[in-house]
């Protein structure tokens, strides 16, 4: 099933372009083992398909501040006392960037056309 394959028959064009975005960042939030913000994208994927007009500013609400979306980078690990990127890390976090900027930019046109 693709990432879409939920999302709204009455839903925008620009709310089914966010739905797809975030459902692929849950996807890559989650397959990182990264569950806080995956929950977090599950949320908005919920309120998207269920016509909440708050999803894009409960999206942009996780990219500010200090530990915010922003702060995250994906492929890190923590074993015997020594921080160390994972192999690939490099490409996870490119992807991350692409994804976040895409659904920032997604979600600001949908709050400020309303």
């Amino acid at each position: 099933m693709k990432p879409d394959d939920h999302a709204g028959v009455g839903m925008s064009s620009a709310g089914q372009a966010l739905h797809t975005v975030v459902s692929e960042l849950e996807a890559l939030l989650r397959g990182d083992g990264e569950k806080h913000w995956a929950d977090w994208m599950q949320r908005v994927i919920t309120q998207l398909e269920q016509g909440n007009p708050g999803a894009p500013q409960s999206l942009l609400r996780a990219y500010g501040g200090m530990g915010s979306f922003n702060d995250l980078a994906l492929g890190q690990d923590y074993s015997n006392g020594h921080f160390q990127w994972r192999a690939g890390a490099g490409e996870l976090n490119e992807r991350l960037d692409a994804l976040r900027g895409r659904a920032w930019e997604l979600a600001r046109m949908m709050r400020d056309a309303t």
